[in-house]
């Protein structure tokens, strides 16, 4: 496991969180970062130009994506789209990669002001608020609305992350959980039952504690301080990071995860980074994995999304005493509510002509579509989002030889639907993720667990009120 892994840096529940530096300028035509109004161009109610591409009066039309994939998820994408290239005349997509999320959101933001600006965008989850604000892009619903798509084969909590007040604003694409991943060989070595994983925190806790108690390793796990994973946890446990239901009935205005279960959470990683049960690793690097390669820890959380090249690399001895166990994320308590989906949506942008939209529209459908996202999954890891993809030979197959794989399809769709798992929505998330991550971090070097919190709360309250006021809200 070296640092060529498949995650893509940024996204939510990756190696990389970041800077967000949010969408805030003043664009040419109009893109300016605001509420949206009924009248804007990115109104859910407008006319979609469905069909516009076979009735252009050049062909092909020329639609532009801006992703950012790498490694074998970038072969996979290139592969999915040249396909889709062949199969017809009327559109052809050409792939922009922008090396990663931090970098497309930074390049889009510079476009809303100074042009040049793609047909379609692959955005992090977490800026989808920000999408919304920024006036640019037109809401899937409108498609969806004017092809009487049928939405009934998507696994729920791929749709519903990017849906807001009954508007769908992206359509999913590649989308990921975080899982347990662990050394089998480790367990066995310490006593534990390789195929009995911890199911809850308080089980992760004791089997940290054998793993040290056996001298097994120095440290049970790696504990990354990434927001991520306590987000996750905090859904685990049926509660919510923001206030309006989550984001989801109204604009938040205000953190809520300084209740119970986040202080609780935080005086966890408090006890475990403090008893030493647990080595903090840093939110943008490899070093959870390299734990488990180097029998420095042999348990981490990671997003199943790096589970693809993970498998390859052990598959080249390079790390021939490891055996990789995954499993699903410990829940809080023996009541576990569900978890939300990470990763990305694909968004169109209102800029391009009609016929660039339907072009657009038609090459999202072909993305997802079963057959595709199988291909997707075999090839990534990712999850597949139809659920008639996993009854396809190409699924079939890899989870029977490779189970690990289905590990993560089955925890989003076991999730029950609700506001927790949709998750959260509001301006200024990767703002508030990023001092999330500061807070952890602190916890690691001796901040108490209510004082991190404290100084957390504040921090993330002022930058939801920053970003209201800026947009007007």
């Amino acid at each position: 496991m070296t640092e060529s892994s498949g995650a893509e840096p940024g996204e939510r529940g990756r190696l990389d969180r970041r800077g967000f530096l949010g969408l805030l300028s003043v664009g040419a035509g109009g893109l300016l970062l605001g509420a949206c109004s009924s009248g804007s161009s990115s109104s859910p109610t407008a006319a979609f130009p469905l069909g516009a591409a076979a009735k252009a009066s050049s062909k092909p039309t020329r639609v532009t994506l801006w992703h950012s994939m790498s490694y074998n998820n970038q072969t996979t994408l290139q592969k999915l789209t040249d396909a889709f290239n062949s199969s017809q005349g009327d559109v052809h997509v050409n792939l922009v990669n922008q090396n990663s999320y931090t970098d497309t959101l930074t390049l889009f933001t510079a476009a809303l002001s100074s042009g040049g600006l793609p047909d379609l965008v692959q955005m992090e989850t977490v800026n989808l608020q920000s999408m919304i604000d920024s006036r640019s892009v037109v809401p899937a619903q409108r498609a969806i609305d004017a092809a009487h798509y049928d939405l009934s084969d998507f696994l729920p909590s791929t749709l519903n992350y990017f849906k807001v007040q009954g508007t769908q604003w992206a359509m999913p694409f590649n989308v990921s959980t975080n899982v347990l991943y662990y050394d089998q060989n480790a367990f066995r070595k310490a006593g534990l039952d390789p195929a009995k994983p911890p199911t809850t925190m308080a089980e992760l806790k004791v089997a940290c504690q054998q793993v040290v108690s056996s001298r097994t390793a120095n440290y049970g796990m790696s504990l990354k301080l990434d927001t991520s994973y306590f987000e996750q946890w905090v859904t685990l446990a049926d509660a919510l990071m923001v206030n309006e239901q989550n984001g989801r009935s109204g604009r938040a205005t205000k953190v809520v995860f300084d209740g119970a279960v986040g202080t609780s959470l935080f005086e966890w990683y408090a006890d475990m980074l403090g008893s030493k049960l647990a080595q903090p690793t840093s939110a943008t690097t490899y070093d959870n994995l390299l734990g488990i390669a180097n029998g420095i820890a042999p348990i981490c959380l990671e997003t199943s999304a790096a589970l693809g090249t993970i498998q390859s690399i052990l598959s080249g001895g390079q790390y021939a005493n490891v055996k990789l166990g995954v499993a699903q994320t410990p829940s809080t308590t023996d009541k576990r509510n569900g978890v939300f989906p990470g990763g990305a949506g694909l968004y169109m942008v209102s800029k391009s002509s009609p016929a660039q939209q339907d072009g657009a529209w038609q090459y999202i459908t072909y993305l997802d579509g079963p057959a595709q996202q199988a291909q997707w999954a075999v090839g990534t890891g990712y999850i597949p989002i139809r659920k008639s993809a996993t009854a396809l030979p190409a699924i079939t197959q890899l989870w029977a030889t490779q189970p690990e794989f289905e590990v993560s399809y089955q925890q989003l769709a076991e999730s029950p639907q609700n506001v927790a798992t949709a998750g959260a929505v509001y301006g200024p998330q990767a703002q508030v993720e990023q001092a999330i991550n500061s807070a952890l971090t602190s916890i690691s070097t001796g901040t108490s667990a209510s004082s991190a919190m404290a100084q957390l709360t504040g921090r993330a309250n002022a930058a939801i009120s920053s970003y209201n006021a800026r947009v007007g809200a």
